[in-house]
């Protein structure tokens, strides 16, 4: 599994931290980052709300004038059928949880995923959260939704979004998620990317945007159809952590979902 070079991180972080506002619970003990020199300032309501983050940044002017944004309002099933299988190749290792000032990030230190897709490599940059959900599913919003933001050496981005529900039980392979956003910083963290995805391979495909300023094109979004489900206590810190960190439906216009099935392979 190859490894994206250092020079695309750095090019890609700014627009790979997908994030969120709230109000975490203890805000001494979950205070976000401080703003770095130069870095335009957003949210998720107000001034600085998703109605607003065109006209904030000029870099951000895709946010308004994209006609490709996500997230959108999927179909329980799509009629169109996608050519070809992604193929995923998962490798347990650890990471550290990150806040963004805008949601919990949890970075892998070594390789954890790989998506083979449409003749190229995405490997996995990092996992964060949205609550409630951003895609919903003929218009309803499901509790949380976590993205699994790949990317490639030449800086293409592929999202495998995971949609999530409250259920009855403890789901085991989230939990190192929700320790580290309990505890912002955690690092050690396990990640199995394979136990962390729904047991239904059938997913829904469709061309969009990043969800967070500056809102950039031509992400190619992979979304499980089954949705996870997690525990009343672990939605519980999630929300603890950032909650009401959605950005609102956008416009499908003649954008096609289409749907397919996921190979998962452990490495």
């Amino acid at each position: 599994m190859k490894k994206f070079a250092l020079p695309v991180v750095l090019l890609l972080a700014p627009l790979l931290a997908s994030c969120a506002s709230g109000s975490p619970d203890d805000a001494a003990s979950s205070a976000p980052p401080p703003a770095a020199e130069g870095e335009v300032h957003w949210s998720y309501d107000g001034e600085e709300g998703p109605d607003e983050w065109g006209a904030l940044a000029k870099d951000f002017a895709a946010c308004e004038t994209g006609d490709a944004q996500s997230p959108i309002d999927l179909p329980d099933h799509a009629a169109e059928k996608v050519k070809g299988h992604p193929k995923i190749t998962s490798s347990p290792t650890v990471g550290e949880s990150v806040d963004t000032g805008h949601t919990i990030q949890l970075v892998p230190d070594g390789d954890a995923s790989e998506i083979e897709w449409k003749g190229n490599e995405f490997d996995l940059a990092q996992v964060h959260f949205h609550m409630p959900s951003e895609h919903t599913v003929e218009g309803k919003a499901l509790d949380a939704e976590f993205h699994f933001v790949h990317t490639t050496e030449s800086g293409k981005v592929l999202v495998l979004g995971v949609l999530a529900q409250e259920g009855d039980a403890e789901n085991e392979a989230w939990q190192p998620f929700v320790d580290g956003a309990a505890e912002p910083g955690s690092d050690e963290l396990p990640i199995d990317v394979a136990a962390m995805l729904p047991t239904d391979p059938t997913f829904e495909e469709y061309a969009g945007s990043l969800t967070t300023p500056p809102c950039t094109e031509g992400v190619d979004w992979v979304i499980y159809h089954e949705p996870i489900e997690l525990s009343a206590e672990q939605i519980a810190v999630l929300k603890g952590a950032y909650e009401d960190n959605a950005r609102p439906i956008q416009p499908q216009g003649d954008r096609v979902a289409y749907e397919g099935t996921i190979t998962v392979n452990q490495d």
